[in-house]
């Protein structure tokens, strides 16, 4: 094999890493770039759902306030039972937002150790 080859071969190989580096780069920015965006759909999703609990105990307040008014049994009121539904499912779908929000979270931090 004369130099030249040798010197071809040697840019080659160069190159070739270099390139490997490049894609393997590009597919790391992409993964937290998808990362990034399924982070920020969640911070949204738990915003919205805060806010549909916000208005559950709104409207479990105002319930409330007319029974008392009116001397009525706050326990035994399915107005009430079916807003303390409402709200337990809108607080468990926040929990399980929340959860998925760490998981992303605890993933970014060990990828940033690493």
């Amino acid at each position: 094999m004369s130099y030249w080859e040798e010197v071809r071969d040697i840019v080659y190989k160069g190159v070739n890493m270099a390139v490997d580096n490049l894609k393997e780069g590009a597919n790391t920015a992409a993964e937290k770039s998808r990362q990034g965006v399924t982070y920020l759909q969640l911070k949204k999703d738990l915003f919205l759902e805060q806010r549909k609990l916000q208005v559950f105990l709104a409207d479990l307040g105002d319930v409330t306030h007319n029974l008392y008014k009116e001397n009525k049994d706050i326990y035994a009121d399915e107005k009430i039972k079916e807003i303390m539904a409402k709200v337990i499912e809108s607080e468990n779908a926040c929990k399980g937002i929340e959860d998925k929000i760490a998981k992303i979270s605890e993933e970014e931090k060990v990828e940033a150790s690493e």
